[in-house]
């Protein structure tokens, strides 16, 4: 069974600490400047839930949140869990990062440190999540983590002001993950999972 209460639970890696999300903590991160990667505004467009609704019946409305923070106890990330089935003992993932901390393998080491909790103590079986194709960087660490590629979605990216980079020479290999049609810009999204026991048996 899941661990019913997990958020008093604290997570420690060699550089970083993950402790419960605190009120003080979304004030901190409102302050994070901006990032600075092309098309970097397309990277949270909501996803389409294909879930049929029996199965959403088994999801726990209640979310939980980690503060990332560096050995100098400065909040630099966080990671969150939603979606969160009890009966399949699964969660979707969430994870962010202080622009100033990217590249750096916080994000990386923080993560895998999540995962022996999220396969071990908590008693979780399986984890999913999506990413914009695009984020090359955030792909590359979830396969290096064991995450698997599932499928693709395409969501609108509405008239965000980065579509107009796909003019531009410099970004011609992005031109890949976005659809550009008549009335509308969709940009390519991948559902990745990881399942316990590839975490456990991982190299």
């Amino acid at each position: 069974m899941i661990k019913a209460d997990i958020s008093n639970h604290v997570i420690y890696a060699e550089r970083v600490r993950l402790r419960p999300w605190q009120r003080r903590d979304t004030l901190a991160q409102e302050l994070w400047p901006r990032y600075t990667e092309p098309f970097s505004s397309l990277w949270n467009i909501a996803r389409t839930i294909y879930t049929d609704p029996q199965h959403r019946q088994n999801w726990s409305a209640q979310r939980y949140a980690w503060a990332i923070e560096d050995g100098y106890q400065r909040m630099i990330g966080r990671i969150s869990l939603r979606e969160i089935d009890l009966h399949e003992a699964s969660a979707r993932l969430g994870i962010s990062l202080s622009p100033h901390y990217v590249s750096q393998g916080y994000g990386t080491e923080a993560l895998a440190a999540f995962l022996d909790a999220f396969f071990g103590p908590l008693n979780y079986q399986t984890m999913h999540l999506d990413v914009a194709a695009f984020n090359i960087r955030a792909v590359r660490c979830y396969e290096r983590l064991g995450f698997s590629y599932v499928f693709s979605e395409w969501r609108s990216a509405g008239r965000d002001a980065s579509l107009r980079l796909l003019d531009d020479p410099r970004y011609q290999g992005y031109q890949a993950y976005f659809r550009r049609g008549r009335y509308e810009t969709t940009v390519e999204f991948y559902e990745m999972t990881l399942g316990r026991e590839t975490w456990c048996t991982r190299p």
